[in-house]
């Protein structure tokens, strides 16, 4: 039994010392422990995404466990993939599953709630959580919303999931150009948007 123990904690330990792409092969290949290790390393992230794309209360929890589920069953297609990294794939899939379920119910994006836990966008200072900070992430979520499907998508991923404009681009299938289109179409229209609460960034 004790022998069973430790086997199993060298396999955790060698699953949680895997990159991305190597965890996502083994997850392939029915590896259910590298599919746990995965799951703990990114379910935080992929909830902030779900949340930000529009989601709320459960719809944010049934959502994450779809995604998770999603990603197992295809991970085999992650070694057909070419000039993208795993941690923009794993981003596209999400995406464009929470868009899908979106669009199938045609549904508008819920409104955010209060979230002190909020990453600020670049020119927004992080002040001490209080009520000012509560305050103005109510309202950068509230206007995060207004944003058409695609800037929305943009801005989360940059700014909030902080990632490269490349990896962000890969994810969601467009050029880098393409990207910082929306990201200069989607601060213009956050600008606008937080002006009138006189919120600026």
């Amino acid at each position: 039994m004790k022998d069973k123990v430790y086997r199993h904690s060298d396999t955790q330990h060698k699953f949680s010392a895997m990159n991305d792409g190597d965890l996502l092969v083994c997850m392939a290949e029915g590896e259910h422990e590298a599919f746990d290790v995965f799951a703990e390393r990114y379910a935080a992230a992929l909830n902030r995404l779900i949340y930000r794309l529009g989601f709320s209360g459960a719809e944010c929890e049934d959502m994450l466990q779809d995604i998770l589920v999603h990603l197992w069953q295809k991970s085999m297609h992650w070694s057909r993939q070419k000039d993208i990294s795993a941690r923009s794939w794993i981003y596209r899939v999400a995406t464009n599953l929470c868009i899908d379920v979106q669009r199938k119910n045609k549904r508008q994006p819920a409104q955010a709630a209060v979230d002190i836990d909020v990453v600020p966008l670049h020119g927004v200072e992080r002040s001490d959580f209080g009520h000012e900070q509560a305050q103005r992430s109510a309202h950068i979520e509230t206007a995060l919303q207004t944003l058409p499907e695609r800037a929305r998508q943009a801005v989360v991923l940059v700014y909030y999931q902080e990632m490269s404009n490349k990896e962000a681009a890969d994810a969601m299938g467009i050029s880098v150009k393409a990207i910082e289109s929306l990201l200069v179409r989607g601060r213009k229209t956050l600008k606008k948007q937080l002006q009138k609460n006189r919120e600026v960034i």
